[in-house]
């Protein structure tokens, strides 16, 4: 009998068949160690969640997500400041989040490296939050990308050293008012464009970066994949990205290949402090994902399935069972003309995710 702190997870693994190496990259060989990279979908630590956060600690909620699985790097998406700045910079806006400085230690502690800014929460506090949320972050030892003073400094990429070449990620938030977008004299973040996009990837190159992944805010909330997303992918398609990985909507998307580069088109929440507004016909299901780089590019990707409708979970959100994992990744299934896929179980004790 397996021992009872063993956990059953659900992953989807996805060989990206297909996808041809750069010029001049080599074929990935058998005996080569892959560089991963694993990415968190929408974070929060505030909101209705502040009760169990200052009743136990800001490492609450991570309680049955930790030791997440191992990768060389991690980056999630982080909405909403963290400041002590208490008033909204739009009065009027209908949700508008911050959460307390101690939230960056914790984010550190669990493994995370980078966030990005590009969405729209990132000002909830104005300019001064996000000034003070870069500067608590840097203090934790988290970098961030996706927001800056201007246009120039919102395109500047995240740049994750590989030994496969520099990997570039570049924010942009398509969910955003005018306010909130960067300009070339005003911050904010970027939304998708074909100059946006353009301007990311000129400053990836500048910087000597081998691989383009676009980290993309976007989609409607509680709903599913959206022409305009379509629309987008083909274009970061088109520009010469190598991977998009998409967030916003609070739940996962299926995934698709566009010309051969893998689209994640959200990967829904990892711990996000709201009630949510789930249902059966809209389950609160989300993913990790894992990829995998060699010297022929991303080759593999692994989803991992987690349940994050917090009326089940109470703002702990936790590895799917194997009835949950089978229903959620049979819904991500991509096209398997493109990509060979298997869905499967995997044990995981300390290695994985989980206690």
């Amino acid at each position: 009998m397996l021992p009872a702190r063993w956990l059953l997870w659900g992953a989807l693994a996805l060989i990206l068949a297909g996808c041809s190496a750069p010029d001049g990259a080599a074929p990935a060989s058998a005996d080569e160690s892959p560089f991963t990279i694993l990415w968190l979908g929408d974070t929060l630590l505030s909101d209705a969640a502040q009760p169990l956060l200052d009743r136990e600690g800001y490492l609450a909620p991570f309680r049955d997500l930790v030791p997440l699985p191992e990768a060389d790097y991690v980056v999630a998406n982080l909405e909403g400041p963290l400041t002590s700045r208490s008033t909204p910079w739009d009065p009027n806006q209908r949700w508008s989040y911050q959460s307390d400085p101690a939230a960056a230690a914790a984010l550190a502690a669990v493994g995370i490296d980078a966030v990005g800014l590009a969405n729209n929460h990132s000002l909830d506090r104005g300019p001064q939050g996000l000034a003070d949320t870069i500067a608590t972050l840097a203090e934790s030892g988290l970098s961030t990308f996706g927001a800056g003073g201007d246009q120039i400094e919102a395109a500047s990429p995240l740049l994750i050293e590989t030994p496969y070449g520099i990997v570039a990620v570049v924010g942009f938030g398509e969910d955003a008012s005018r306010e909130r977008l960067a300009s070339r004299t005003t911050l904010g973040s970027l939304v998708p464009s074909y100059s946006a996009i353009q301007l990311g990837l000129d400053q990836s190159r500048g910087a000597g970066a081998r691989w383009l992944v676009a980290f993309v805010h976007w989609g409607t909330n509680y709903q599913g994949i959206e022409d305009e997303q379509r629309r987008w992918a083909q274009r970061f398609a088109d520009a010469g990205y190598d991977l998009v990985i998409g967030h916003g909507p609070h739940l996962a998307q299926p995934v698709e290949f566009v010309d051969g580069m893998l689209v994640l088109y959200s990967l829904g929440n990892f711990v996000f402090g709201t009630p949510g507004r789930y249902s059966e016909a809209v389950p609160g299901i989300s993913v990790l994902a894992q990829t995998e780089l060699t010297a022929a590019g991303f080759r593999t990707a692994t989803l991992t399935c987690l349940l994050t409708d917090n009326r089940t979970v109470d703002f702990r959100p936790r590895p799917c069972d194997s009835s949950e994992a089978a229903a959620a990744l049979a819904s991500l299934q991509p096209d398997p003309d493109l990509v060979q896929a298997a869905a499967f179980l995997r044990l995981a004790d300390g290695s994985g995710v989980g206690r």
